[in-house]
């Protein structure tokens, strides 16, 4: 922490209201600050933003497909997000070789430890931005007070999972009073992880299974940016298996697929490579 302590306080700058760079949208709500604190690459802030989030508690496989998607819709947008695990994570993850803006609830000096490596990454090649002074620290209402810029400072917002009340959830009803387009991944019935992305959904958020449902809503053409990815028989045996469940067990697809398991193993490996199964634990494995 101390080495990048020093690189936060070597390259902090501030933006001032009066500032180009200052966000067009925060400038008209009215307990917005008078000047922002960066580290990493301002220009960002120039570009098209779109943002994506989600709680902690996002379970493997949505933050497999957040990462993806996230990656996919940094070719048209900047990405933007918090800076905790779970959805957030997965949106650095997908995006921070782009360039992504992590808003952080508190000030430099509280930036979250468990994430530590990942905002290093995003300091060197984003940018890192905070609505308060070096030394603030994180209070209970810092939170909504975050996402309510977040939501405001994005095209629309992608929530990857969400609790009942989960503070992604905040970031979305803010996007909807500032019009703003909100998508949702979609979840199985009674998935308490995914209980508010269904919730949002019900009420008109875009149910998104993919960048393309993003790019659509907003006139983008997805088409040239399909991958063929190549997949053996017993590649393609077992994902075609492992979509028409969504999860499984390694015993259970072995006998579905008649893969023996000790080549089941190496066959999830690559299709884990690829990107389209996610781990679950507990020789679970899901579809992404």
């Amino acid at each position: 922490m101390l080495h990048f302590e020093k690189y936060l306080q070597d390259n902090f700058v501030t933006i001032e209201r009066t500032d180009g760079l200052y966000p067009k949208a925060w400038k008209t709500l009215p307990d917005a600050p008078e000047r922002l604190y960066a580290v990493g690459n301002t220009a960002l802030l120039r570009k098209r933003i779109f943002v994506v989030v989600g709680s902690r508690r996002t379970p493997a496989n949505a933050m497999k497909l957040g990462e993806t998607i996230a990656g996919e819709l940094s070719d048209e947008f900047v990405i933007a997000t918090g800076s905790a695990d779970g959805g957030d994570t997965a949106a650095i993850e997908g995006a921070w070789q782009k360039g992504v803006i992590c808003l952080l609830a508190g000030g430099f000096s509280a930036i979250p430890q468990a994430n530590l490596p990942l905002l290093e990454r995003v300091a060197k090649n984003g940018l890192l931005l905070s609505l308060h002074e070096y030394d603030t620290p994180v209070r209970t209402f810092s939170y909504e007070y975050r996402n309510k810029y977040l939501a405001a400072l994005g095209d629309g917002v992608l929530v990857l999972g969400a609790g009942e009340k989960s503070g992604a959830l905040i970031t979305a009803k803010y996007a909807k009073s500032f019009d703003k387009e909100i998508f949702a991944l979609p979840y199985p019935p009674k998935a308490l992880s995914g209980a508010g992305c269904n919730a949002l959904i019900k009420k008109g958020a875009h149910l998104t299974e993919s960048a393309a449902d993003v790019f659509a809503v907003y006139g983008v053409d997805a088409s040239s940016r399909a991958v063929k990815i190549e997949l053996s028989a017993d590649e393609e045996k077992l994902y075609e298996t492992l979509r028409e469940r969504g999860e499984g067990h390694s015993g259970e697809l072995s006998a579905m697929t008649g893969i023996p398991v000790f080549k089941l193993r190496a066959v999830l490996s690559a299709l884990e490579i690829k990107g389209l199964v996610v781990s679950l634990g507990g020789n679970r494995y899901s579809v992404v």
